[in-house]
Formats: C-alpha cells, structure tokens, sequence
C-alpha cells in the first residue's frame, strides 16, 4: 500500500518544474538534473508546506506509476495528460524530422521550414 495521496500543490511542483529538468524531461536538452538533485529541489520548493521527505526513488517511481503503468495520481491527472502530450509530440517530430533527413537537402530543408511555419501558427492560436 502507498502513501498518503499527493496534493495538488505537490503534482503542480513535481510537473511542471520538477519533470522538465529530470531525467524524464521531454526533450534530451533539457535533462539537467538527476532525480537525487530533483528531490533536493523538490523538499526545497515545498518547504513548511511539504507534506513528506522527497527522495529520488521516490520522485522516480511517482513519475513511473504516472506515466508507464497508467495509474494516475488523484490530483496530476491533466499534468499526466499533458505531459504525455508533449511526449508523443516531441518523439512525432525527431521522427519526422529523421525522416526529412534522409531525402534530397533542399527538399528537406524547405520541408522543415514549412513544419515550422505550421507549429508556430497553431502555437499563436
């Protein structure tokens, strides 16, 4: 049996600050800090209001049972969402941009421009 269910103070911290600089950040670039260091930051950013001791086991299996098993914590369900959303749009575009790659350069350059134009649109919508 687990622990005592996160609140939503602790899902907004651990998603949206947390997750985009651990190891389990979206883009590669952006995994700056292991998950011990992410704790540290974690207990830190919560101070008199943290409802636990973070350890990095901790903060790893959190984002594990989030995202791997399917089990969603009561309070991170629409961060879950989202940040499985940009998951599947990051790995969509390396894809695609590998595929781009691989053609002709000129075409493949104005390719990559134009998927850019598209992204910035829908982006300003």
């Amino acid at each position: 049996m687990g622990g005592k269910t996160w609140s939503r103070q602790e899902e907004r911290l651990f998603w949206k600050i947390i997750v985009p600089q651990s190891p389990k950040a979206v883009k590669p670039s952006d995994r700056i800090h292991d998950w011990k260091v992410c704790a540290e930051i974690m207990q830190q950013e919560m101070g008199v209001n943290a409802r636990r001791k973070y350890s990095k086991l901790m903060l790893f299996e959190h984002y594990f049972q989030n995202v791997q098993t399917g089990h969603k914590s009561p309070c991170a369900r629409e961060f879950v969402v989202e940040h499985k959303r940009e998951l599947g749009e990051f790995r969509k575009r390396r894809m695609l941009s590998d595929s781009i790659a691989e053609e002709n350069p000129a075409r493949a350059q104005q390719r990559m421009v134009t998927l850019m134009q598209r992204e910035t649109a829908r982006a300003d919508l």
